[in-house]
């Protein structure tokens, strides 16, 4: 059955000083990241969202100073 939310996965970031992580989204249509949601420090998140072909999601590293790493791609799987 599908249902309105989407589950995401990455690889877990080694750096000492990981905070955690934060799950990026934008349209597909924007060249900007225009959503971010901080997540803890865990390697699996499901989101209420339903993108389909609507949006791109990203997610990114935070270490303890606040710093964020480049955006990456996670596995994405819609449910």
């Amino acid at each position: 059955m599908l249902t309105n939310s989407t589950t995401l996965t990455w690889d877990a970031n080694t750096d000492p000083d990981l905070a955690g992580y934060e799950v990026v989204w934008r349209e597909t249509t924007s060249p900007d990241w225009t959503n971010a949601i901080p997540v803890g420090n865990v390697t699996t998140v499901t989101l209420p969202l339903a993108p389909k072909d609507n949006f791109q999601f990203g997610v990114r590293a935070v270490d303890r100073d606040g710093h964020d790493s480049p955006v990456a791609f996670p596995t994405t799987k819609f449910n």
